[in-house]
């Protein structure tokens, strides 16, 4: 598995073309399997251009109206691969044809990409139209890019450069992950719904969340935590989420680092036979992200779907570093964890 640090990539883009790319664009690309959705921005810079895909660095490279984009993602087994994007540009719509490039445990077929420009305009904001959330709901693999690299500031690299996985992160010694972790993990959930709340219960690390509607702050003695505090407001069918009291974390398989001031951004909309939810997971955390990571989840309605017990054994993970000889090197380390 290798190893990839987060850095600005510089786009030359010579031609006529050069103009008409920048801005936000909603890229997806499809394998045999499933169809994966991200926001591709590409902005001019003192130094010429750069690109980021769901709020980490991407390599574009354009000629005349060809075009091509290489973003960087991990798969469910830990291999760091690349996604090769090859077309050309059309006005607001760029289109071609990707391929998989790299060890991966997850093998992708060769197939389709398109990019639309995303126009954005200021407008009212949509009256509240509260739909009904509630049910279980089972993991799909649909949207989520995984991207690998994210915009780290130098506090966020200096972190990073030092994090071991194995050994740092919080639930491999049964600790809660927290936010926004486990709503990216492939376990299903349940919300159960109340006049001015929504209840969250998520089989992994068996964790529960309340999510509160009516606007009420964390009290004067509640203390932070890894779930932390929760308010929501419906944008119009959108159910918009606001987290805010956390503890330190790591935000996911790669151990950034998300501080105490971090707010978490979700927004859960139903499809329209409301059988299909999606989320869209940002990480608003200047201290450590120079741009918000972003993160997207889909789950399908199952409520003939089991919450299964979660059980989780500490003593294994200390076992085998008591019997490699790793306890003073792990001590030594306590910084490194919350």
């Amino acid at each position: 598995m290798r190893q990839v640090m987060a850095l600005l990539v510089i786009i030359v883009f010579p031609g006529a073309a050069a103009a008409s790319i920048e801005g936000d664009w909603l890229l997806s690309l499809q394998d045999k399997q499933r169809t994966l959705v991200g926001l591709l921005e590409i902005e001019k810079s003192e130094d010429g251009w750069v690109a980021y895909l769901e709020g980490g660095p991407v390599s574009v490279v354009t000629d005349g109206d060809d075009v091509v984009i290489v973003a960087d993602s991990r798969d469910v087994r830990g291999f760091v691969f690349d996604r090769r994007m090859t077309g050309s540009i059309d006005g607001d719509f760029m289109s071609g044809t990707y391929e998989q490039v790299g060890a991966a445990a997850q093998k992708e077929a060769p197939g389709p990409w398109q990019a639309k420009r995303q126009i954005s305009g200021a407008g009212d904001a949509p009256e509240p139209n509260p739909v009904d959330l509630s049910g279980t709901w089972v993991a799909t693999q649909e949207l989520d890019f995984r991207k690998y690299t994210m915009s780290l500031t130098p506090a966020g690299e200096e972190w990073l450069e030092t994090y071991l996985p194995y050994y740092d992160q919080p639930d491999v010694r049964c600790t809660s992950i927290g936010l926004p972790a486990i709503m990216t993990y492939s376990f299903p959930f349940e919300i159960i719904a109340s006049d001015n709340r929504l209840t969250m219960i998520y089989e992994y690390q068996s964790r529960v969340r309340r999510i509160w509607l009516d606007g009420r702050s964390a009290g004067e003695f509640v203390p932070p935590s890894r779930m932390g505090h929760s308010t929501a407001h419906w944008d119009g069918s959108t159910l918009v989420i606001n987290t805010t009291n956390l503890e330190k974390t790591v935000r996911d398989f790669r151990g950034e680092l998300i501080s105490e001031n971090a707010r978490v951004e979700e927004r859960y909309s139903l499809s329209a036979d409301e059988d299909t939810l999606t989320a869209v997971i940002t990480v608003h955390d200047p201290e450590n992200y120079s741009r918000p990571p972003v993160r997207r989840r889909q789950w399908q309605r199952n409520d003939s779907a089991d919450i299964f017990p979660y059980t989780c054994d500490p003593d294994s993970f200390y076992l085998k570093m008591y019997e490699d000889g790793e306890m003073d090197m792990y001590i030594e380390r306590t910084d490194r964890r919350f």
